[in-house]
């Protein structure tokens, strides 16, 4: 007999980059489908692209830590990581120009931090 597969989930995440250079990035995301339950330390790959500020924005990717039991039994995960340097923009449907023209243009490299918590799971797949 087969042990039983835990049910595939993603969960979701929105939070702030740090402030540098006087400017910050809103990032917004779900993270990869995973098979897991509340108490089996699965973890959530995630990547992707962070809002646009200044004319340019920063991409990311990581893995969530493990999971974090609520007591109904759900879970949720702690990201935290940083961007990329802003080396590569390109233009994104005329965004990166729409930014520039209207907050400025920001081309030092740098980079930004981000933490904080993900949604509880959801998508479940049927046990």
């Amino acid at each position: 007999m087969h042990p039983r597969i835990p049910p595939a989930h993603v969960h979701f995440f929105k939070t702030i980059t740090t402030e540098e250079l006087n400017h910050h990035h809103l990032l917004r995301l779900y993270t990869f489908s995973a098979n897991g339950t509340a108490y089996d330390n699965h973890v959530h790959q995630y990547s992707g692209i962070s809002g646009i500020r200044y004319g340019h924005y920063h991409a990311y990717y990581g893995t969530t830590g493990p999971p974090i039991a609520l007591q109904d039994g759900t879970h949720f995960h702690l990201l935290d990581g940083t961007v990329e340097l802003n080396a590569y923009n390109t233009s994104r449907g005329g965004a990166l120009v729409k930014s520039k023209e209207i907050e400025g243009l920001i081309q030092e490299l740098h980079k930004h931090s981000y933490s904080g918590y993900s949604t509880v799971g959801f998508g479940y797949e049927p046990w």
